[in-house]
């Protein structure tokens, strides 16, 4: 008799005759392990199970039905079976992808992402049902369509651990939210990256999961929390975001395998702390205050940090004695560049995820050390202070400097907490200090930089 699609038997499609003995199966001896006894020095099975490998060649007609592993893709495990005179034969359309599991269609039904509704009318999934959706096939492609996974929360949350493929959205300062809140940008615009956001235009036609650290009911967001900003542009676009029900800290008690953890600190044979390309920040940080509200920040006693309100506060940088401004930024005007009093820079960069912002380095480097022989202070700023400046001073200390990446970030956010450069520059410093640490690009310890004898 043929075998039924519903018998538990592995059925196998081969290109041509083979003998049993030419198949050279092995037994996964992880599968026996809760079965397995010892008594003296033998190992003894107490139980095992038959499974019976029924092979078939193909035939070159009759009737079709198709047997599938049940994930999305066409050509993963599809096993063919046609019926003609009461023989049965099989056939693959990838021979060489191995073994069909053979397990029929009308078996496998793809889980429902929408598993309920908070209070305020959003939807929202348990964990263990987008943990279905991620799962995959015995040949490594997913079991079903794979939703859009959106992070909310802010930069360096998102790069200690995250859900296995989710997409971070920038929103965790006040001026992104009020921009999103306000409609001036999308959620596309806010996607930290190092690809273009062009290859993202087509994800949100598919069905999106959003999640923040440990939000339970979405009915009960305030308005200027960043799930509840995202969740209502999305709906603005006309899409139907589903909520994760107890955010990642509830998705990774049960499935912690189905996370990234791309922070880890390694300690180097010298014993400072090393940082490897793959895990690219530090653990431990400083909370972020409100961004509106910070001050020019001295991050050593000739080089300031501010935004677009400290450049145009003429007493407070004849105070510092500051005399060399770089702007970092396409659109800011340089202030009081008419009084004669300050030498400018202006270095056209954006913050964007396309932004080439190392290209400007060594030209920043050269106007920082004019600052620095002249003995005079120095103010660079963007807008808010937070990502394009921020960028630049990290790059000057690491090139004056034996700091890694991730210590002088540390050491520049322990005086000023709110900086976040995006994920595109964090990824151009990644590569500067990869240049440096090969000679590529020279670094200048000589004289040593004052401020930073305890540091280095």
């Amino acid at each position: 008799m043929p075998p039924s699609p519903l018998d538990d038997r592995i059925v196998v499609a081969l290109p041509r005759p083979i003998r049993p003995q030419e198949l050279r199966l092995r037994l996964d001896t992880s599968y026996l392990e809760a079965t397995v006894g010892t008594v003296g020095q033998s190992t003894v099975i107490s139980s095992t199970t038959v499974v019976k490998i029924q092979a078939y060649m193909p035939s070159s007609s009759g009737s079709t039905r198709s047997l599938t592993c049940g994930c999305s893709s066409a050509s993963c495990c599809t096993v063919s079976t046609y019926e003609k005179d009461g023989q049965v034969s099989a056939s693959s359309p990838n021979l060489n992808s191995g073994v069909g599991y053979g397990v029929p269609t009308e078996a496998y039904s793809a889980p429902s992402l929408t598993s309920g509704l908070s209070r305020g009318g959003m939807r929202v999934i348990h964990p263990n049902e987008l943990a279905k959706k991620l799962t995959h096939c015995p040949l490594g492609h997913p079991v079903g369509p794979v939703p859009v996974i959106i992070d909310c929360r802010p930069f360096m949350e998102f790069n200690k651990s995250h859900i296995r493929g989710a997409v971070h959205i920038n929103c965790s300062d006040k001026i992104s939210r009020r921009r999103l809140q306000q409609g001036k940008i999308t959620v596309l615009d806010l996607i930290s990256c190092r690809q273009s956001k062009d290859s993202f235009k087509g994800i949100f036609s598919k069905e999106l999961v959003v999640y923040d650290e440990s939000t339970v009911d979405p009915g009960r967001l305030t308005p200027s929390q960043p799930l509840q900003v995202v969740l209502e542009s999305l709906r603005r676009e006309g899409k139907d975001p589903i909520v994760l029900k107890g955010g990642l800290a509830g998705f990774r008690q049960s499935h912690d395998d189905l996370c990234e953890h791309s922070l880890h600190l390694e300690e180097g044979q010298d014993g400072r702390t090393a940082v490897g390309l793959s895990g690219a920040l530090p653990h431990s940080l400083p909370s972020t205050p409100d961004i509106e509200n910070a001050e020019l920040t001295a991050i050593l006693p000739f080089l300031f940090l501010g935004n677009e309100r400290d450049a145009q506060d003429l007493q407070l940088m004849q105070r510092m004695d500051i005399g060399f401004i770089l702007n970092v930024t396409t659109h800011l005007p340089l202030y009081h560049y008419e009084l004669g009093l300050f030498k400018y820079k202006r270095l056209p960069a954006s913050d964007s995820n396309k932004q080439n912002l190392r290209q400007y380095f060594e030209e920043a480097f050269e106007f920082i050390e004019e600052a620095h022989q002249a003995s005079r202070g120095l103010l660079i700023h963007c807008q808010a202070g937070v990502s394009r400046s921020a960028t630049i001073v990290i790059a000057y200390l690491m090139k004056h400097t034996w700091m890694t990446m991730t210590d002088t970030y540390k050491f520049v956010k322990s005086r000023r907490p709110i900086i976040s450069p995006n994920l595109n520059f964090m990824g151009q410093l990644l590569e500067f200090e990869e240049d440096l640490n090969n000679g590529i690009t020279p670094r200048i310890l000589t004289p040593k930089l004052t401020g930073l004898e305890t540091v280095v």
